[in-house]
């Protein structure tokens, strides 16, 4: 606790070279070190950077919805998804720390038990929010860490205060909000891989069950899971590795990354001080940060085969990114804001891209920290 530097940082390492499709990224993290820069076409519609014929309809690289992309299943040796027990081996008498994470066999969690009391200033944002717009159909998702379904053996559980701290602050929102019940949802899986064992994220199967309880929210028929195309990416170990220090301990069970399809077609444009274009399930990758809509950019537009004149805007931290290709499939646009960087103002962004409903999607150790920086975001 004195802050002495124990370690020097040793600073990302480029995994090649930036290209129209490709992204840089750190080959020991995942992160995103330089986005693809995006096709940029003539007028026949050919890529002026890598002579790849797109078509004439679009400035910028159009993503495809899957369909025609990488698929593929679980390989030999690797528990699929949904099947409930095995993914997650602890089989240690007591758990320990290495650098903020708690290891607990094969797997680490970031351990977080918050209080059955609820938030106060978080729910105040979305209420207020709410109130500011009531023309808009506005729905809070919250999302349970990893230590509510694989507690450690030897720490205090945190389940029944995870379930009381998400009913509490539910129920500080009011009226003019819907409550995304993902806490109900998740529950009824116990035991099936929602979450990964060396990463801080929740895996896509996770967010798809989060998926189901925004849909039901909302009156929609969430698609049924067995109906999405899909590819599985095996050998991923994530950033609680390198944050615990690279412990052998979280390389015994490497985790896989799943990408389920959207249904529908797509366009998918991003900002990040320019424009870009990319898909939003990248099947290149077998990491979270980098499989799932880019990982985490200031502004994504979405523009589907969907046409309902519905328009979501969805503000999120990462934990949002493996939702978001769900969601696809139930609106005509998608506006994607992490709440964290820099856009214009959510109030035009609301005028500019006819925004009809909103999703306010945090984890609940991000909306424990996150309120003011929610608050200054959503209220721009």
């Amino acid at each position: 606790m004195c802050g002495e530097v124990l370690a020097p940082a040793s600073g990302h390492t480029p995994s090649g070279e930036v290209s129209c499709i490709t992204s840089v990224t750190c080959t020991t993290c995942g992160k995103i070190l330089n986005p693809a820069a995006g096709h940029f076409l003539d007028d026949d519609g050919v890529c002026t950077v890598c002579g790849q014929q797109i078509g004439s309809d679009t400035k910028y690289y159009t993503g495809p919805n899957g369909r025609d992309l990488e698929k593929s299943g679980f390989p030999d040796g690797v528990i699929p998804e949904t099947t409930a027990g095995g993914h997650y081996t602890n089989d240690i008498d007591e758990s320990y720390t290495l650098g903020g994470v708690l290891i607990c066999g094969d797997y680490g969690m970031e351990y977080y038990n918050p209080s059955p009391d609820g938030l106060e200033d978080y729910p105040a944002v979305v209420k207020d929010f709410a109130a500011k717009y009531p023309q808009l159909n506005v729905t809070s998702v919250l999302i349970p860490k990893s230590s509510t379904f694989e507690p450690p053996k030897d720490a205090r559980d945190p389940y029944e205060n995870t379930k009381s701290f998400i009913s509490a602050t539910y129920a500080k929102m009011g009226d003019g909000v819907k409550k995304a019940d993902v806490f109900g949802v998740m529950d009824q899986h116990d035991g099936e891989y929602m979450f990964y064992r060396t990463d801080h994220h929740w895996t896509s199967l996770g967010a798809y069950y989060a998926s189901v309880a925004y849909c039901e929210a909302n009156g929609i028929t969430p698609y049924a899971l067995d109906s999405y195309e899909t590819v599985v990416k095996p050998d991923f170990i994530g950033t609680l590795y390198s944050f615990a220090g690279r412990p052998d301990a979280l390389t015994r069970n490497p985790d896989y990354t799943v990408g389920h399809y959207p249904h529908t077609g797509y366009t998918m444009t991003c900002y990040a001080g320019y424009w870009f274009g990319a898909t939003a399930v990248d099947p290149r990758y077998n990491t979270y940060a980098n499989m799932f809509i880019v990982g985490d950019q200031p502004l994504e537009v979405f523009e589907t085969d969907v046409r309902n004149g519905k328009s979501l805007m969805f503000f999120k931290e990462s934990y949002g990114n493996a939702l978001v290709p769900y969601l696809l499939d139930y609106y005509e646009r998608v506006v994607v804001v992490d709440i964290r960087e820099d856009t214009d103002s959510v109030a035009d962004m609301i005028d500019r891209y006819g925004v009809t409903d909103v999703a306010i999607v945090n984890n609940i150790a991000a909306a424990t920290s996150f309120a003011d920086t929610l608050r200054d975001k959503v209220m721009s």
